[in-house]
C-alpha cells in the first residue's frame, strides 16, 4: 500500500497530505480490523480515502453520495455501530472535521466492505 502511496504522490493525483493521512487511516484500521493490506478491498477503499481527503481539503468534495437504500442496509448491519466509531477515529485524527455527507457515505461504505472481508469479522467488529 506504501508504493501505491507513494506513485499516487508521484504522478500528484494525490497530494503528500493525503498521504501522511492515508497512512494513519491505515494504521488505525489495522489496529481494529485483521485485515491485510494486500486485500484488493483494502487497496482501494484507501485509494479512495486519499483522493477524498484532497477533495474535502481542497473544498470539492463528491456532489453525490451513496445510494441511500444501499446505506440503508449497512445502516441495519450489527457491524454499523464499530464503523461510525472507526470513521469518527479516522476523521478526528487526520483533522477531516466538517466531513461532507455525501463523502462520509463513502467513507462509511469503505469502511463496512473492509469489516465484511475482514476474516475475524466477529472478532474485529
Amino acid at each position: 500500500m506504501k508504493e501505491r502511496l507513494t506513485l499516487l504522490q508521484q504522478t500528484k493525483v494525490i497530494s503528500h497530505e493525503a498521504s501522511q493521512a492515508t497512512e494513519t487511516a491505515i494504521g488505525l484500521i489495522i489496529q481494529q480490523l485483521a485485515i491485510s493490506q494486500d486485500n484488493d478491498q483494502f487497496q482501494m477503499a484507501m485509494t479512495h480515502f486519499a483522493r477524498a481527503y484532497d477533495r474535502i481539503k481542497n473544498g470539492i468534495p463528491v456532489a453525490e453520495g451513496l445510494d441511500q437504500d444501499i446505506l440503508d442496509e449497512i445502516m441495519k448491519d450489527n457491524t454499523y455501530e464499530f464503523v461510525l466509531k472507526l470513521n469518527q477515529a479516522i476523521t478526528d485524527k487526520v483533522g477531516l472535521f466538517d466531513v461532507p455527507v455525501a463523502e462520509n457515505s463513502f467513507f462509511i461504505s469503505n469502511l463496512f466492505s473492509l469489516c465484511q472481508a475482514c476474516p475475524t469479522k466477529e472478532e474485529a467488529c
